[in-house]
């Protein structure tokens, strides 16, 4: 049996060839990164994780450690995904659009997929105030509710490779839109009227469209129309769309 510190000195070596063996890996992930944009290939491919942790762990002699290599090498594919997205990404990944346009969902795969943290813009006010948005609305107010909407988004002008996922009415002041611009690619998800009335019939969280028809719907969606055309950088239609869909079309742009 071997003295303590003589397994302390065994793992420290380990340690050592773990930590060259990960810098060449990393060094390789992003080798190829670079090939993949060249020749204009998809770079997040999840299908290809699987097939490397499945591969990995066919090569695990002690069977007894086999989830726990399947367990690194998760971990592993997600430091993989952070560091291509550090990369490709410096700047954040802004989805605006119409309510029920499909940004929540959507900013939610982005955040997983890219290994980016998502930021929701709604949800951020939500917890501040402890107050649910259609309480704001109906207890303070829409002046107000825009006014910590501009305080949020200000707060925000510092922060980088991240996803921000808007509320619909984020574009009726110019100022967030231009701070927005400043630290991000602004995506506009946009949805038809009618889409958007069959995606949140019987909703009643939306503050400003419960129990509005479908032509109020359309009236509202002609009026911001303008506005989220000049203030996005890119815009994908999510008519029928899945989420995977929508985010596959997004991560097709690697200039965002």
């Amino acid at each position: 049996m071997k003295d303590l510190e003589t397994i302390r000195e065994e793992i420290d070596h380990c340690d050592r060839q773990l930590v060259e063996i990960f810098e060449r890996r990393l060094n390789a992930v992003l080798q190829v990164m670079e090939y993949k944009k060249e020749h204009k290939l998809p770079i997040f491919q999840p299908q290809r994780e699987k097939e490397v942790i499945r591969k990995v762990t066919s090569y695990v002699k002690e069977k007894g450690f086999q989830s726990e290599v399947e367990g690194l090498y998760g971990e592993i594919m997600k430091i993989s995904r952070s560091l291509q997205s550090r990369y490709l990404y410096p700047f954040n990944i802004v989805l605006i659009g119409f309510m029920g346009s499909g940004k929540s969902s959507v900013g939610r795969r982005l955040s997983s997929l890219l290994e980016m943290d998502l930021i929701d813009t709604d949800f951020v006010i939500e917890k501040r105030m402890e107050m649910t948005i259609r309480e704001i609305f109906s207890t303070m107010g829409e002046k107000e509710f825009r006014r910590l909407e501009r305080e949020i988004i200000i707060g925000l002008q510092d922060t980088k490779n991240s996803i921000i996922s808007c509320g619909g009415g984020i574009v009726l002041d110019p100022e967030n839109v231009e701070s927005l611009k400043k630290g991000g690619r602004i995506i506009w998800l946009d949805a038809s009227p009618e889409e958007i009335y069959n995606r949140l019939l019987g909703d009643k969280s939306r503050p400003l469209l419960s129990d509005l028809s479908l032509e109020d719907i359309r009236a509202l969606w002609e009026k911001r129309l303008p506005l989220y055309e000049t203030a996005s950088h890119m815009k994908i239609r999510t008519d029928g769309k899945t989420v995977d869909e929508i985010v596959e079309e997004i991560l097709k742009y690697q200039n965002l």
